[in-house]
């Protein structure tokens, strides 16, 4: 039984260790050199949770869209960058870029 302990302690530390949230935004293109950019947020959602909401919300709003992707990065600092740098390539290339104030969070037609 003593053998046992240590392997025990270890699984309840597993379990008990929260999920870190990743930092991501979600984009799609749509008709006619449109890109939809969703707002930063911080999440635990696995990505295909993420794509499915914002893609949902697409539909709803009845904005016609391609497949949804969700970026991620480890911090706030280093998405901010990243969407920054999505947003200008898409502007300099010509895409009309429609910001959204989306989130996961605060859609709660996202929710289950």
């Amino acid at each position: 039984m003593r053998a046992l302990l240590p392997g025990a302690v270890i699984g309840v530390t597993l379990v008990a260790t929260p999920a870190v949230a990743d930092w991501r935004y979600c984009l799609a293109r749509g008709p006619d050199r449109t890109v939809y950019l969703s707002a930063p947020f911080s999440t635990v959602a696995a990505m295909p949770a993420l794509d499915a909401a914002f893609g949902r919300m697409l539909d709803r709003t009845k904005r016609p869209h391609h497949p949804v992707q969700c970026p991620r990065a480890d911090d706030a600092a280093s998405l901010r960058a990243m969407r920054l740098t999505a947003l200008r390539y898409n502007r300099q290339d010509g895409e009309t870029v429609v910001e959204l104030d989306w989130t996961p969070d605060r859609d709660a037609a996202a929710k289950p």
